[in-house]
Parts: structure tokens; C-alpha cells; sequence
């Protein structure tokens, strides 16, 4: 999982700043969630029977509690752990954890880029 911690001491408005940080942080991961979504659905490893398990991908941005902000990746349907965990009659087709892999590089580096024009 990619993290950072970012000080914000360092401003003159604290406050200020931190409420602008957030929103940065929250508008970030909006605009990342439609490309996560997107590769879920375009690169999945599995053979569609009714397409339900790929259409049922989703990537969504949100504050997951005071200060913490993420992009919540997920299946709609029930069998979705299965694909990406495989049994012992199915070998694992995982989408999640590769499209972390792959995204999460890019969102932070979003991210530090736009902390870099804040100071």
C-alpha cells in the first residue's frame, strides 16, 4: 500500500492550509478513481460468461476517516473474491491487487506533486 505524511507546520496558516490539503488530497483521489475503474474493467483476466463480474468493478475515492483518504477498489459480485483469490478448482485471476500495483505509483506521485505548489 502506498502512503505519505506531509507537514504542514511549515505554513504560515496552518489551518488554512490544511483545509485546502484535504481537499487536494480528496480531489486527487476523484480524479484517479475513473482510471482505476477503467483499467479494472478493460484488463480483467477472466473469460465474460454474462459479464456481470466485470461490469460489476468498481474504483470510488473517499475520506475513510479523519485525515485518511483512499480509492476503495471492489467487486459488485459475490463470486468477485473467488476471481481474485481463485479455489481449489480455479486458479486466482486477480484485477485488485494488480491495479494497486500499478496506480498507486501514479496517485501518490500526483499527489506530491501538488504538495510541492502548496509551500
Amino acid at each position: 500500500m502506498a502512503s505519505f505524511s506531509f507537514d504542514t507546520s511549515r505554513f504560515e496558516s496552518p489551518l488554512v492550509m490544511e483545509s485546502k490539503l484535504k481537499k487536494a488530497v480528496l480531489a486527487n483521489m476523484r480524479y484517479w478513481d475513473g482510471p482505476v475503474e477503467e483499467h479494472m474493467k478493460h484488463h480483467a483476466p477472466w473469460t465474460d460468461r454474462t459479464t456481470n463480474a466485470r461490469n460489476g468493478l468498481a474504483a470510488q475515492a473517499a475520506k475513510l476517516r479523519d485525515a485518511v483518504y483512499g480509492i476503495i477498489l471492489r467487486h459488485s459480485v459475490d463470486y468477485g473474491i473467488y476471481l481474485e483469490l481463485g479455489t481449489e478448482n480455479m486458479k486466482a485471476r486477480p484485477i485488485i491487487q494488480p491495479t494497486i500495483q500499478l496506480y498507486a505509483p501514479k496517485v501518490v506521485g500526483t499527489l506530491v506533486r501538488i504538495l510541492d505548489r502548496l509551500h
